[in-house]
């Protein structure tokens, strides 16, 4: 395999006592080369014995503790399941320990690692020497009963199944059938044995006793275990048989738990990817993984949230019924194994070196370079999780780690670009105010300074007409700042209302006595439909808003023109609108200027004094009110701006 990027290195973990020494090998040679360890089981449908199950899950936390990814697989053949999760993973190199292989009647002893140069010949397969010497008996009886766990339920299943396979057998015998039939009967009832319990020593028994109580009831001389040598060639075929037949249906049967298992894992790892991608903060996240762990292992699972290297407060919990809940466990004694595992990142708690004494498994929700959060598993009261459901639960831990890594980088990235937004915002702002306050304060200076140096020399009229200039830019200095503190509490979210029923005529004429002394040279007229129409608004801002649309107004329309104020109630709202005999804007700029620094049309006296602020600001004082605001262009010429506003009822005297 050609290799694109980091070497992906897989060690084989069996029970094998020298298999601790085949993983440090390949702990070794990971760090060596910088390459990423895979420790992976495979876990076939031989039932394991305590001894070998503890060896199997002390193999797994060496790994771990060299940090090997662990993944466990199901299947009777190592080496196919081997080669195919190799292919599948970009696996480089395989690290085995030396193996004996499988004898074979017809075929000369087959190694796992000649099978796997069969089956994955381009990756590179490492045999690490036995240290110690093993024992490689292919079958052993002790062994084989060291498998076997004997219980009373399947011995009773075992005996009725006979039993019933033999008064089938009386039945038969009486009705005339030929003996070949009874044979049939205890051949199916091996194989319901085989079906209903577990373990092949039942197997092996039912098949034994089967040929027995046959040769014991329907072969001559009856009630006797003497027979006619004639039948030994019938008993034999009988036995191998009933093994054969049972052997295949224990093998269906587990084939089938490993495929419900599989189905299962399938269905559990979708659900907790769709929920996942619905989730949408990081506590819906977190909250997933409770349910889905809660639902896997049937314990009751608590999460704490760990947010710049400090654990939350207090844990989450989900409870179950059935293993006593959170109500004993004592969190303050509890959080220094938390806290241990969200600075470490390993496991700790029940079953662990670190506080084995804990009512809880604690394990790390991390990435690569931080832990996101605790889960905490009640593991003291309920049975322990065996390595299918724990390794279940490690991907769905990773997969919450990955969705909290994306929120969190979603997060940043929105942030970020608020922040540049921001600095664009201030940036513009300084500058466009810059530009536009320097000519009115150089008029204000200027025409100040003419009157200081020739006020003995000026007429009366020229000195009307500079105290009026310096009036008029004063005037306009002191808008612009009251727009710029405005839209600057709107933009960093600290603007408050103070919402109260007001008349609407009462707002218009206060902002008819804060208009641009150009105002004067044009026919302002007001247009209510109610002079008691009321709104529900914070007074100051909204006089503000007609001030600007006002003074908007009569900077684009020329001497004499008229400009409308109305007001009215429309669809359970207050419509307010100002309209102009100007030119309008541009067709497509509707929308345009209500943006920050927008300033339409330049040929205007006074257009130069415009940083495009106004109408912005209108924009956001409207929509805190819960309104609208919109502009079109009027017929024949000129420009109609609207907004809306909640209206409030006229309550009458005494209500």
């Amino acid at each position: 395999m050609q290799d694109h990027g980091m070497e992906r290195i897989l060690v084989c973990v069996s029970a094998s006592p020298t298999n601790s020494d085949v993983i440090r090998r390949a702990a070794g040679l990971a760090r060596a080369i910088g390459a990423e360890l895979i420790a992976l089981y495979v876990e076939d449908s031989e039932t394991q014995n305590d001894e070998q199950e503890k060896a199997v899950h002390e193999h797994l936390d060496l790994a771990e503790r060299h940090g090997a990814i662990l993944t466990t697989i199901y299947g009777d053949d190592p080496a196919t399941a081997i080669a195919q999760y190799a292919r599948v993973s970009g696996i480089t190199k395989i690290i085995l320990g030396k193996s004996p292989g499988r004898r074979s009647l017809f075929a000369p002893r087959e190694t796992l690692m000649s099978r796997l140069n069969e089956l994955a010949p381009d990756v590179e397969i490492i045999i690490v020497p036995n240290r110690l010497k093993e024992d490689n008996t292919r079958f052993s009886l002790k062994r084989m009963m060291q498998k076997e766990r004997i219980t009373a339920g399947d011995l009773i299943k075992t005996f009725l199944i006979l039993a019933l396979c033999t008064g089938l057998g009386f039945l038969f015998s009486a009705v005339g059938l030929a003996i070949t039939n009874v044979v049939l009967i205890y051949i199916l009832g091996v194989m319901a044995v085989a079906l209903y319990t577990t373990g092949y020593i039942y197997s092996v028994l039912s098949s034994l006793l089967s040929v027995l109580i046959f040769n014991f009831f329907f072969t001559e001389p009856y009630y006797s275990l003497q027979s006619s040598p004639d039948y030994f060639a019938t008993f034999a075929v009988m036995f191998a048989a009933a093994l054969l037949s049972s052997s295949l249906t224990s093998r269906i049967k587990t084939q089938s738990i490993q495929t419900a298992n599989k189905a299962y894992q399938t269905e559990l790892l979708l659900s907790t990817s769709q929920l996942l991608q619905k989730a949408e903060d990081r506590g819906a996240i977190l909250n997933v993984v409770l349910q889905q762990l809660s639902r896997l292992l049937e314990h009751s699972v608590l999460y704490y949230d760990r947010t710049n290297g400090e654990l939350s407060a207090d844990p989450v919990c989900k409870e179950i019924e059935g293993d006593g809940g959170f109500d004993q466990v004592d969190f303050d004694g509890e959080r220094e194994a938390a806290t241990w595992v969200g600075r470490n990142g390993k496991h700790a708690g029940r079953a662990t070196r670190k506080w084995p004494q804990s009512k809880c498994l604690y394990m790390a929700i991390r990435s690569e370079h931080r832990v996101w959060a605790v889960i905490g598993i009640r593991a003291d009261n309920a049975p322990s999780i065996d390595e299918y459901r724990k390794n279940l639960m490690i991907s769905i831990l990773d997969e919450c780690a990955l969705a909290i890594e994306k929120d969190h980088m979603t997060r940043e990235k929105q942030r970020m670009e608020e922040s540049a937004r921001q600095e664009a915002l201030r940036a513009n702002l300084l500058r466009a105010i810059s530009h536009d306050l320097r000519t009115p304060l150089t008029s204000i200076s200027g025409n100040a300074a003419i009157l200081l140096e020739d006020e003995g020399e000026l007429s009366e009229s020229s000195k009307m007409a500079l105290y009026a200039s310096i009036y008029d830019d004063a005037i306009w200095l002191n808008g612009l700042v009251e727009n710029l503190l405005t839209i600057t509490r709107t933009e960093n979210g600290t603007m408050k209302l103070n919402l109260q029923s007001e008349l609407i005529s009462d707002a218009i004429e206060e902002a008819l006595r804060h208009l641009d002394r150009n105002a004067e040279k044009r026919k302002i007229i007001t247009d209510l439909e109610d002079d008691l129409l009321m709104a529900q608004m914070d007074a100051a801002l909204i006089v503000q808003v007609l001030i600007n649309l006002i003074n908007n107004a009569v900077k684009y329309t020329p001497e004499n023109a008229k400009i409308t104020i109305g007001a009215k109630a429309e669809d359970g709202m207050a419509l307010l609108w100002v309209q102009d005999e100007g030119e309008g804007v541009p067709e497509g700029d509707e929308d345009k200027v209500f943006e920050m620094f927008y300033t339409g049309v330049k040929n205007s006296a006074d257009s130069r004094r415009g940083i495009g602020l106004g109408l912005a600001l209108c924009r956001s004082i409207v929509q805190a009110h819960g309104g609208e605001i919109w502009m079109m262009n009027a017929r024949p010429h000129g420009a109609k701006f609207s907004f809306t506003l909640p209206i409030a009822e006229v309550k009458e005297y005494g209500q």
